[in-house]
C-alpha cells in the first residue's frame, strides 16, 4: 500500500519528466511549466500517482477523469464556466474527461496524488 500525505514531499528523484505539457493536452499561457510524475498503479485505461507542475499557466483539455488530491502547493483552476476554485493541501477535486480549465500555479510547484480513468 502506498499512502499519500499533505505536506509530505515526494522526492524529486522519484518523479519522471513529462516533458511538454501539450503532450498531455495542454497551451502553456504563461511563463516555463515543467511537469513530472510518478506513477504507482496503472491497469488498463486507470492509472494512479503523483503529479508535479512547477509555475505557470496552462489551458488544458483533460485527456481522462481525474480525481485529484493536493498534497504540497497550490494550484486555482478556473473551469469553462469561469468559476475560480483555489486548492490547497488536503482539498480534492473531481474533473471530467474532455474538460477545459485553466491550470494555474504561482508558488514554486503543486504536488497532487491523482486517479485517472480515460474513456
Amino acid at each position: 500500500m502506498i499512502i499519500y500525505r499533505p505536506h509530505q514531499a515526494v522526492p524529486e528523484t522519484e518523479l519522471v519528466d513529462l516533458g511538454d505539457p501539450a503532450d498531455l493536452g495542454g497551451k502553456v499561457l504563461e511563463g516555463d511549466p515543467r511537469i513530472s510524475a510518478r506513477v504507482d498503479h496503472q491497469v488498463g485505461t486507470v492509472t494512479a500517482g503523483v503529479f508535479q507542475a512547477t509555475t505557470g499557466v496552462v489551458e488544458i483539455t483533460f485527456p481522462f477523469t481525474e480525481h485529484a488530491t493536493i498534497l504540497d502547493g497550490r494550484v486555482t483552476i478556473t473551469d469553462a464556466d469561469g468559476r475560480v476554485h483555489d486548492y490547497r493541501p488536503g482539498d480534492s477535486y473531481v474533473i471530467e474527461q474532455d474538460a477545459v480549465v485553466r491550470w494555474e500555479v504561482r508558488g514554486r510547484r503543486v504536488l497532487k496524488s491523482f486517479l485517472n480513468v480515460r474513456r
